[in-house]
């Protein structure tokens, strides 16, 4: 069943705008991936070394890798925008935002290195969850999925920015899997409830 909203050329507009976020999303990894490599540079890296890196990999890494990926499977799985965002993205979309937390830990509790670079690729990828979740907003996964953010988010205020983070995160991923363990809509005999 087709449950995205209004029609192909409403949900193009979604893919498309996808798109375009994960091209800025690119140029601010980069950006970031830039700052970073001065940063390396400063001596303020040396009392904070062990929360740098990754294995050795350093973090900054990631968000030069993350975005070039979402952006190749957004292209591919929208025929560069000419077709609806898919409902699994989603499920790719949450790894990058359970990321993310990890990533404000060390930024608000560890490095306290609270930049707007930061907190925009952080906010990118929410807002390309955001575009998925949206355009399938009938389905019961995803009412499940914004129940539980929005639920976690507001509960998470009460442990600051960190906290809404975590709790927003984690809620988000609590109310998709229990609707979809116990959907509330119940599909016709023969389909499931999260076919496309």
């Amino acid at each position: 069943m087709d449950d995205r909203i209004g029609g192909s050329a409403v949900a193009s507009y979604f893919s498309r705008a996808f798109i375009i976020l994960t091209i800025l999303g690119i140029a601010l990894a980069f950006y970031h991936a830039s700052l970073e490599h001065a940063f390396t540079t400063n001596i303020f890296l040396v009392k904070y070394a062990p929360y740098a890196s990754f294995y050795g990999i350093p973090y900054w890494t990631f968000g030069v890798v993350w975005y070039p990926l979402i952006f190749v499977v957004g292209a591919w799985s929208t025929r560069l925008g000419r077709t609806g965002l898919r409902k699994e993205l989603l499920i790719l979309l949450t790894v990058g935002n359970i990321t993310t937390t990890y990533f404000w830990y060390l930024d608000l509790i560890v490095v306290k290195a609270f930049t707007l670079v930061y907190v925009s690729l952080y906010l990118t990828n929410y807002a390309l969850t955001a575009l998925v979740v949206a355009q399938h907003r009938s389905n019961d996964i995803m009412q499940g999925y914004v129940y539980g953010t929005v639920t976690g988010a507001i509960v998470g205020l009460l442990f600051g920015p960190y906290g809404v983070s975590v709790c927003g995160v984690g809620g988000g991923i609590f109310g998709a899997i229990r609707n979809l363990v116990m959907p509330r809509r119940v599909p016709p005999k023969g389909q499931s409830s999260i076919s496309t």
